[in-house]
């Protein structure tokens, strides 16, 4: 049978698990609104009984942890989906920035009027007789004019979206700092943790403050993580260990001058203050990811539209200006293209033009000091077997005289073509099947090969009578003006099967349809984001009610359990004080 001092000590295990158990109901109730929080609870076991016939008799209950509330699988969950919602939220304000640059441009001022000014002022001109009258000369300079402003929104528009790039680069280098803020906050938990749980505690409060620090994490970058036998987290992304137990390692953004000096994201070793491996491919969700996405795929598709769209736009416009005439024909002219090394064949890399040379001729005319057709010279052309040397050669030898006579060619500074004939001449260009003239840029009505180096060419900026009206520079021929006005209808971009006219539309239009998609998508990871939340949240989150109701069960044991003591005290005192004196 136990004694009485026994029975004492069953009591006070009961006050001190009550207490236990208001203790930490307490301090639940002080975090209910604490970020990252999980509910604690204690988890009760009966002490060693004390093994006497007849018995075994309880000698009360012992708190054996203090154990948080926590569902790993869960948790891990809500991670992966939170980092695939924070992608498709970085993902929408990229989208938002570009939809609201080329809406608010769509409204009168913006490429796509540019782009119909451009074609009506070719038109006009087409309209007009090819002389220096008032009416031609005005529509010559509003051609130029309107030709300068489609040549700035083409720019304006490029720069914008490089911009966001720009931006995208910044915001990478935020998050990185970011990453590797977090992954040495981590590795500081790892280790007291590990001390902490050595002793067989649990380190539940810093266990809750690694697991925000992990969901931090998990909306920046895609995160694997593994928990040792000692409770330190191990991080992983791609395969790649950014946090290894109480060692951080660092990320790096480096410049990659393949993508236009844009920056890649490298892992460097904790011990090598170095970048050392190039890790941008696998990152597959979270911030980063949005912006590397933004960055190389989707704003470069745009960027790659409005460079196919000024590249065709060089190509057509001067494919025809370059056969026309103006009210002014040339002495001399130079190319404003050039080659790598004109020693090297038009089809082999330093010999190569920025457009396409195809087996053909092409035709110079000279003309006398009166106007007069005296010459038709047809230099034929073969990019497997010509360079720009060797077609220099041609030009030069065409007349009969390489030494010099009536037209000469020679190489100029910058790997350019430069043509001239004698004093008292001039020539055009008058057919081309090869389409040499249009890759050289000999003649165009622009020069550069994409949106961001469009510019007029300077023959016909600096003095607008050599703009190519006339196909004969016969009086009445418009012949070239017409041609270049309706290219606005030709399907000029084979992959999309649109026209000029209707490219800024499709434009704008794929970028509407490209944010559609992603608010889609992002509603349904909201929702399933949410979902996760509340199941984690009935297992981790603090409920009042529940408190309550536990507060109220531990007060009562509590008291129980004094009262208990009380009587066993009384026990005592009747034993001591009120026994031993016989006939009291």
């Amino acid at each position: 049978m136990a004694n009485i001092f026994g029975i004492f000590q069953t009591g006070v295990s009961g006050l001190m698990v009550s207490q236990a158990g208001i203790d930490v109901t307490g301090h639940n109730i002080a975090n209910v609104n604490t970020e990252g929080y999980s509910r604690q609870r204690i988890s009760i076991e009966t002490e060693i009984p004390l093994l006497v016939h007849p018995g075994p008799f309880g000698r009360g209950a012992k708190v054996s942890s203090v154990m948080r509330t926590y569902d790993d699988v869960l948790a891990k969950n809500l991670r992966e989906s939170t980092s695939g919602l924070k992608y498709y939220e970085s993902l929408q304000q990229a989208l938002e920035n570009v939809e609201i640059y080329f809406n608010e441009l769509e409204a009168g001022s913006g490429l796509g009027d540019a782009l119909k000014d451009y074609f009506n002022a070719w038109s006009d001109l087409a309209n007009t007789a090819p002389d220096n009258s008032d009416e031609a000369t005005v529509k010559r300079v509003a051609l130029i004019e309107k030709s300068k402003t489609l040549v700035q929104k083409i720019h304006e528009g490029y720069q914008s979206i490089e911009a966001l790039r720009d931006r995208a680069d910044e915001n990478i280098k935020e998050y990185i700092n970011e990453i590797n803020d977090i992954a040495k906050n981590i590795a500081y938990y790892n280790f007291q943790i590990a001390k902490t749980e050595s002793g067989g505690d649990h380190a539940n409060d810093m266990r809750d403050k690694r697991e925000l620090l992990l969901n931090k994490l998990a909306e920046l970058v895609n995160i694997k993580t593994f928990e040792r036998k000692d409770g330190q987290m191990s991080v992983f992304v791609g395969g790649i260990a950014i946090v290894d137990g109480s060692t951080p390692n660092n990320l790096y953004v480096v410049e990659n001058d393949e993508n236009d000096g844009h920056y890649d994201i490298y892992w460097g070793a904790s011990l090598i203050d170095k970048a050392q491996v190039n890790i941008t491919d696998k990152i597959s969700s979270g911030r980063i990811y949005a912006e590397l996405k933004s960055r190389d795929e989707i704003l470069k598709g745009y960027l790659n539209s409005l460079d196919e769209f000024a590249k065709n736009l060089i190509l057509k416009t001067n494919q025809l200006h370059s056969l026309g005439q103006g009210l002014k024909r040339f002495s001399q002219i130079t190319s404003t293209n050039s080659v790598e090394n004109p020693s090297y064949k038009f089809s082999e890399d330093p010999g190569k033009l920025p457009y396409d040379v195809s087996k053909g001729v092409f035709r110079i005319t000279v003309y006398n000091s009166e106007g007069l057709k005296v010459n038709d010279f047809d230099i034929e052309v073969d990019p497997s077997k010509d360079s720009l040397n060797s077609v220099i050669e041609k030009i030069s030898q065409a007349d009969g005289n390489p030494a010099g006579g009536r037209i000469q060619a020679f190489l100029s500074e910058g790997g350019k073509l430069k043509i001239q004939v004698e004093d008292g001449y001039t020539f055009s260009f008058s057919e081309d099947n090869s389409n040499i003239l249009a890759a050289l840029g000999l003649y165009g009505y622009f020069k550069g090969v994409d949106a961001k180096s469009i510019e007029l060419n300077d023959i016909v900026k600096n003095d607008n009578s050599f703009i190519a009206t006339s196909k004969t520079g016969e009086p009445g021929d418009n012949q070239v003006a017409l041609e270049i006005s309706n290219l606005k209808y030709e399907k000029a971009f084979d992959s999309k099967g649109i026209t000029f006219d209707q490219f800024y539309t499709v434009f704008v239009s794929q970028i509407a349809s490209d944010k559609r998609e992603v608010d889609t998508y992002l509603d349904a990871k909201r929702e399933a984001v949410n979902q996760l939340t509340l199941k984690l949240d009935e297992v981790k989150g603090v409920s009042l009610d529940e408190e309550f109701t536990n507060l109220i069960k531990f007060q009562k044991a509590y008291e129980a359990n004094a009262r208990f003591i009380t009587a066993v005290d009384e026990m005592l005192d009747r034993l001591i004080n009120g026994t031993g004196t016989v006939g009291r």
